[in-house]
């Protein structure tokens, strides 16, 4: 049998070598350990700074390329109002759309080419133009205009250079057929 000292005096050096661990590890450790977390904390801030310049030079890049765009379809608005200005100058159109469009941006393109936009109602009077109509599906009243009405569906409002030149491009078509058909009668 094991006597009671033998217990006791394993408690004691078990205790005893804890509380010389931990005073070890508290004291001499701690050096250590402050200095890898101040090294990785270091390398953090870097990196977040390194991200900010980057982020900030993205933004400025961002800002110039918008920039840039903005002046390209200016031009392309220029270049429309001198291909279009002689045939479409002084015609008037009547347009139509869905609340929740923004017209802004087309009526800035059909104004450089010199046509006269105006605001159709749903039952308003008979009109002397073609019709443009922005919605995404065609209204029900539209079945309710003269038979000898001219009108073109657009569902989406243009806003790229191309579209807006091709609504340009059947606009005028439009107009031509009207013409010849004026013509004829």
């Amino acid at each position: 049998m094991i006597h009671f000292r033998y217990h006791l005096l394993t408690l004691v050096s078990v205790f005893l070598a804890l509380g010389v661990g931990i005073l070890l590890g508290g004291t001499a450790g701690h050096s250590w350990f402050a200095l890898g977390e101040q090294e990785v904390l270091t390398r953090m801030e870097a990196k977040y700074d390194q991200a900010l310049k980057s982020n900030n030079d993205l933004k400025q890049q961002m800002n110039r390329m918008l920039k840039e765009i903005e002046q390209s379809n200016q031009d392309v608005i220029h270049l429309m109002a001198m291909r279009y200005a002689n045939e479409l100058q002084g015609s008037k159109i009547y347009y139509w759309h869905a609340p929740e469009l923004n017209m802004a941006r087309i009526s800035q393109v059909m104004n450089s080419v010199g046509i006269e936009l105006v605001p159709y109602k749903e039952k308003g009077a008979l009109i002397d133009g073609p019709l443009l109509l922005f919605a995404p599906t065609k209204p029900e009243w539209l079945s309710q205009l003269p038979e000898k009405s001219r009108w073109l569906h657009v569902e989406q409002v243009p806003l790229t250079p191309a579209s807006q030149w091709e609504l340009l491009e059947n606009v005028q078509k439009l107009l031509t057929e009207m013409r010849i058909e004026h013509e004829k009668s």
